[in-house]
């Protein structure tokens, strides 16, 4: 029983110095009064190189609103990080949730596009998922799609689909969005 708990015990330690090691990567980056909410990496510039979307918390929003400050970081040839772009209104606030809570549920690289998924709500409810996509001729992150669902409790099966800033899908940049 002894060398199994031993054996727990070094992979709790292993995978909680790991956990800290990765976020030593991108903590530079995190604004002052701020914490990291989640971190996702990938190479969405194509590049052979990691990089990383990070999304930032305040430690108080349950008792101010206060906005959410994501932050696109490439890799370096170098093995290190730099600011590529941020953006203050892309992930929505604690309060955006409504009597759910904090409406944040996750966020997803994939190839060159990244997402930041959301769902709030009380007797009515929403999601919405900020797609944006890395374009290779521009070098930018542009608006790849803004959309989610919305329902009400007392009849879930009938749901509306909303589309958000669709005019600007494939050309809004990323440090423009705000949200509206």
């Amino acid at each position: 029983m002894k060398p199994i708990a031993i054996i727990g015990i070094l992979l709790y330690s292993f995978s909680f110095g790991h956990a800290q090691m990765d976020n030593s990567i991108y903590s530079r980056f995190i604004p002052k009064g701020y914490e990291l909410l989640d971190a996702q990496s990938g190479d969405m510039n194509h590049d052979g190189l990691t990089d990383y979307v990070i999304i930032c918390k305040s430690p108080n929003e349950i008792e101010e609103e206060v906005k959410r400050p994501v932050l696109i970081l490439h890799g370096t040839a170098n093995g290190g990080l730099n600011l590529f772009s941020r953006n203050d209104n892309v992930a929505l606030s604690y309060f955006a949730g409504g009597p759910m809570g904090d409406p944040y549920t996750g966020m997803t690289i994939k190839k060159n596009f990244f997402s930041i998924e959301h769902m709030g709500g009380g007797g009515s409810r929403f999601t919405r998922i900020i797609t944006f996509k890395y374009d290779s001729s521009t070098l930018r992150y542009v608006l790849h799609k803004d959309a989610g669902d919305s329902w009400n409790t007392s009849n879930p099966n009938k749901s509306k689909t909303e589309n958000y800033n669709k005019k600007a899908w494939g050309s809004l940049l990323f440090e423009y969005y705000t949200n509206e």
